[in-house]
């Protein structure tokens, strides 16, 4: 059971890391707002497919609907959190500082559903997010217009009042992804969730703008979002029989594919530093995989 259901989230890891490459030549000449919403119309049209797929057009229990939701309005409250964050500081930093949702999710795991602690288990998310963190920096990785996010004009104060919002909001989020499916199926869920931060981004485009074109590259970006849509069925299939730290650890390895496949395809240099965090990464997995074991 740990091992398929680490399957399911290494089949999320390299999906994702796919998407995320694809992302940043699809992604250039639209605001982070713009690329928000192309991704989460594209994860609907994939979740939608997927729940009508499994289940027709029943509905679940109306608890179980409004938890899916409510799950999904916090992680898209927190998308915006991280669009705006843009606007003050690097994409590379945003980045970096995003990653430390995990440690939300671990505690919380830990404290509210009584998740064992162990020396290997703390290893490896220590591992893990200091690899994730590292390899944030790497080059040519972001699709956000870099104009609107080169954070020439940053507010520290007001920059790491918002990337904190992120990180609480993410990190309580993706821990509320694991009870959530006590009600609900990997389907059920991801379409619950990817409706309300399709209607969270929508509004938030709207509410802000710049109008968002349809061009050949905005079909892209919904493609882009429909692979995400799929990975994140399987990413709920992983958490389903895994801690949600080590699932929520887990599934930021993605960054390791992405780097990989931009350093094949783009020329990018495999430096020391970048090599080394990816080995990194890849010990905190392992140490997490066993300790899930």
């Amino acid at each position: 059971m740990i091992g398929v259901s680490l399957g399911y989230v290494a089949v999320y890891v390299v999906l994702v890391g796919v998407a995320s490459f694809i992302e940043s030549p699809v992604g250039r000449g639209f605001g982070a707002l713009q690329l928000n919403a192309l991704i989460r119309a594209g994860s609907l049209i994939a979740a939608v497919v997927a729940l009508v797929a499994a289940h027709g057009l029943t509905l679940p229990a109306t608890r179980s609907v409004f938890a899916g939701l409510g799950v999904g309005l916090i992680t898209g409250g927190g998308s915006l959190f991280y669009c705006f964050a843009l606007n003050y500081l690097p994409v590379s930093s945003v980045v970096t500082f995003s990653n430390l949702y995990i440690v939300i999710t671990t505690l919380l795991g830990i404290v509210v559903l009584g998740e064992p602690i162990t020396a290997l288990k703390v290893t490896g998310l220590s591992c893990t997010v200091a690899g994730v963190v590292l390899l944030g920096h790497a080059p040519a990785r972001y699709g956000i217009n870099s104009g609107a996010s080169s954070g020439t004009k940053a507010r520290p104060v007001r920059a790491f009042v918002i990337m904190a919002a992120y990180v609480v909001t993410t990190g309580v989020g993706a821990f509320l992804e694991k009870p959530a499916l006590r009600g609900l199926d990997a389907t059920q869920l991801n379409g619950l969730m990817a409706i309300a931060m399709t209607a969270v981004a929508a509004v938030a485009l709207t509410t802000k703008g710049p109008r968002l074109p349809m061009t050949k590259r905005s079909l892209a970006g919904i493609g882009v979002g429909a692979m995400i849509g799929v990975a994140s069925v399987f990413y709920f299939l992983g958490l389903h029989g895994l801690p949600v730290s080590t699932a929520a650890a887990t599934s930021n390895a993605y960054i390791v594919v992405t780097v990989a496949l931009s350093s094949v395809f783009l020329r990018q240099p495999l430096t020391r530093a970048r090599g080394g965090a990816i080995a990194l990464t890849l010990l905190g997995v392992t140490q997490l995989a066993l300790s899930a074991g």
